[in-house]
C-alpha cells in the first residue's frame, strides 16, 4: 500500500511497541504483578547498568532495604552515556545502599538452575548468582531496520540512524524530517530533547506548508550534556555541562515524582 504526503516527521520512540497496543488499565496490572514479585523476593538481580537499571536498583534499595540487590553491567562502568564522574558518584552509592555491582559481566538467561527454591544465575566471568527474580534492563536496538527497504535507506548512517540537517530535515529531502532518537544530531538521546526537535521540526513543517521559503526555518542546536538519573525517593546525579552532583539537590529536581507532572502540563492535562 503507498501513501502519497505532502510533508512528513519521522519518530520512532523506543517504547512505541511496548505501549501502544495495551490499555492503561493492563499496564497498570502488569505494574502491580512486577510489584509484587519485588515484594516476595528475597533476592533481586537486575541486568543492565544503564539508566534505567541504576533506577530500578535504586528505587529497590530505598524501598525495600532489606532485600539483596544485585546489578550486572556488561560495561567497565555504569551509566556509560553520560561521564565517569557520574558514573563513580552512582556506584559509590548504590554500594552504599548495599547494592551488589558486577562490570564488564554479562548474565546467560539460558543457564538458570534452581537451589532449594531459588534461581542461580550464571555470568561469563564464571560467577553464580543466587536471585528470586530477575529484569532486564538492557537497550533496545534502534527500531529502524525497515528504513533500509524505503527510499530512505541512503540516508541512514553507519548506526542506522537518519542523517539530518540544522533544521532536522533529512539530509537530500525537502519534505521528510526526523525528531528524536532515529537522528544523528550528536547529543545524549533524551526525552526532554526529543520535546525541542519536535517544535522546531513543527514549526519548519508549517512554514514550508504555507509556501515560505527555506532561509526562514529554525535551525537546532545540540543540547548540552544535561543528565539526571534518579537515585531512589529522594537522591540523584545529575551531570551539568560544568559539575556533576549527587544527592538531594539533584533529586529536587527528578526524583520528586520523575518528571511525569511537567510532561503531563505540556500536554494540557491536570499535574496529578
Amino acid at each position: 500500500m503507498t501513501v502519497p504526503f505532502p510533508m512528513t516527521i519521522l519518530s520512532l520512540p523506543q517504547a512505541t511497541v511496548i505501549l501502544s497496543r495495551k490499555t492503561r488499565m493492563e499496564r497498570l496490572q502488569e505494574y502491580q504483578a512486577e510489584n509484587e514479585k519485588i515484594k516476595s523476593a528475597q533476592y533481586v538481580l537486575i541486568v543492565g547498568g544503564g539508566p534505567t537499571g541504576v533506577e530500578l536498583a535504586g528505587e529497590i534499595s530505598f524501598d525495600f532495604p532489606e532485600k539483596h540487590v544485585t546489578l550486572v553491567h556488561s560495561g567497565s562502568r555504569l551509566l556509560e552515556f553520560i561521564g565517569p564522574k557520574a558514573s563513580a558518584k552512582t556506584l559509590q552509592w548504590l554500594t552504599s545502599k548495599r547494592v551488589e555491582v558486577k562490570l564488564e559481566q554479562r548474565v546467560d538467561l539460558n543457564s538458570i538452575t534452581d537451589s532449594n527454591g531459588s534461581k542461580i544465575y550464571h555470568t561469563t566471568a564464571g560467577e553464580s548468582i543466587k536471585a528470586d527474580c530477575h529484569f532486564i534492563c538492557t537497550g533496545k536496538p534502534l527500531g529502524s531496520e525497515w528504513l533500509k527497504g524505503t527510499i530512505l535507506k541512503n540516508n541512514l548512517d553507519g548506526q542506522g540512524r537518519l542523517m539530518v540537517d540544522e533544521y532536522l530535515r533529512v539530509k537530500g529531502r525537502k519534505n521528510i524530517f526526523a525528531i528524536g532518537d532515529i537522528t544523528d544530531v550528536p547529543e545524549i538521546k533524551q526525552g526532554y530533547l526529543a520535546q525541542k526537535h519536535a517544535l522546531v521540526a513543527a514549526e519548519n513543517l508549517k512554514l514550508l506548508m504555507a509556501g515560505g521559503k527555506d532561509r526562514k526555518m529554525s535551525t537546532y542546536k545540540p543540547g548540552s550534556s544535561t543528565a539526571i538519573v534518579s537515585l531512589g525517593r529522594r537522591d540523584a546525579v545529575a551531570q551539568f555541562p560544568y559539575t556533576t552532583l549527587i544527592g538531594i539537590f539533584p533529586g529536587m529536581i527528578k526524583s520528586r515524582d520523575l518528571f511525569v507532572g511537567k510532561t503531563r502540563k505540556q500536554r494540557g492535562l491536570q499535574p496529578r
